[in-house]
């Protein structure tokens, strides 16, 4: 896997669209390990250069004594094409991204360097493969969050998967590893008509709570169906079943 470089980046493309020029700092990065550096930065996040496809491998395979899945600090091992729709309706198409947890970054390839987009909040939706992700608000307790989130359920009431670190194990710490281990954290929020995202949690009660303008049919839906609410395939199960109320 090739090395990254921290560096500015500004360039300019020959192709309809309107660029901009930015004037941001290099995001901070925690702990990287040698093979996960902080990529470059886009510093016109409204346009790209066409994008060349590239065999390089996103992520590496978890050390023995330690979870095999979801070991990488990347969504996916390696990288998958996908498209970009920027704010103000800007579309990207056959980008080779993939998506760093870790970091909360969508990066792309150009040329030779590994890229990232500056400001994430330009970043309005992407698809990686068939998977689609969107740059959303989140209501946690007082307080509003952003980040990026995959849809698992779409419609007037959408499940959204937020994946974050939760630890992360270096090798300068523990030498017997031979490449950093993440291990992931996925919260679930859910947004009806658009409205901002609020947490749900795995659990029969927060589920009712959250549906709680249609709460004896889902009630009577989880009871005959013996849903158990412990993995996000069983949520998904019951937002589907509250949209096909409405």
């Amino acid at each position: 896997m090739k090395r990254t470089i921290i560096m500015f980046l500004a360039f300019s493309i020959m192709i309809p669209c309107i660029t901009r020029s930015q004037n941001e700092g290099i995001k901070p990065v925690a702990n990287p390990s040698t093979a996960q550096k902080s990529p470059l930065y886009d510093k016109t996040t409204r346009e790209m250069a066409m994008q060349r496809e590239q065999a390089t491998s996103g992520g590496s395979p978890c050390p023995t004594g330690l979870p095999s899945e979801n070991s990488s600090c990347y969504l996916e091992p390696g990288w998958t094409k996908g498209r970009v729709l920027l704010n103000e309706d800007k579309t990207l198409e056959d980008v080779i991204l993939r998506y760093d947890i870790y970091h909360q970054q969508l990066q792309f390839i150009r040329e030779e360097d590994t890229l990232a987009f500056a400001k994430p909040e330009e970043v309005k939706c992407f698809m990686l493969g068939e998977r689609h992700f969107i740059y959303a608000d989140y209501r946690t307790d007082d307080s509003i969050g952003h980040g990026y989130f995959e849809i698992a359920s779409d419609g007037a009431c959408r499940l959204l998967v937020r994946r974050t670190v939760k630890f992360h194990v270096d090798t300068e710490s523990k030498p017997v590893l031979d490449d950093d281990v993440y291990i992931r954290e996925c919260t679930y929020y859910i947004s009806k008509n658009g409205e901002i995202a609020r947490q749900v949690k795995l659990s029969r009660k927060s589920v009712l709570s959250t549906f709680a303008d249609e709460e004896e049919q889902v009630r009577q839906y989880i009871d005959e169906n013996e849903i158990k609410m412990n993995d996000c395939h069983q949520l998904k199960e019951v937002v589907d079943f509250y949209n096909s109320l409405n």
